[in-house]
């Protein structure tokens, strides 16, 4: 198996991903990716114009993936935005807070372009669970659509 990636898993009527990587970061990564392939399924046709900063700060992992994952929704309807390079470049706990720090590389959305893909609503906490073992994380998520 791949040291870092995401596969697709049965679902009734939702999109539910599991996500994988050595580390949170590689893991948060392949899950956000996993958002943009359900938005536009060729990440291939994605140019990398724009560079976007993300930084989240939340009140523990499972918040903090799911406001990772819910900026790209709110990017990608406001600013029509989709990418297919994501980097978390670092996952730090403080005292009270976990902060993420990360880089997109894409372009604005062009429906002659790119694929359309299925529409997400929402990330949602069902079915979320983030395991961490020795040397893997996995990330288990559904996309409400």
């Amino acid at each position: 198996m791949k040291e870092a990636g995401f596969e697709f898993k049965d679902h009734t009527a939702d999109v539910r991903v599991r996500s994988w990587g050595r580390t949170l970061e590689e893991a948060f990564s392949q899950t956000a990716l996993s958002l943009m392939t359900t938005i536009t399924p060729n990440l291939s046709k994605i140019s990398q114009e724009i560079e976007k900063l993300i930084e989240i700060e939340s009140e523990d992992k499972y918040a903090l993936c799911f406001d990772f994952l819910s900026e790209f929704l709110y990017i990608f309807d406001v600013e029509e935005l989709v990418f297919n390079k994501i980097n978390v470049e670092t996952i730090e706990k403080t005292n009270t807070k976990f902060k993420l720090k990360a880089v997109a590389n894409g372009e604005k959305f062009n429906r002659n372009k790119h694929e359309i893909g299925t529409e997400v609503k929402a990330i949602t906490y069902s079915f979320m669970e983030i395991l961490e073992k020795k040397n893997r994380v996995e990330i288990d998520i559904v996309f409400d659509i």
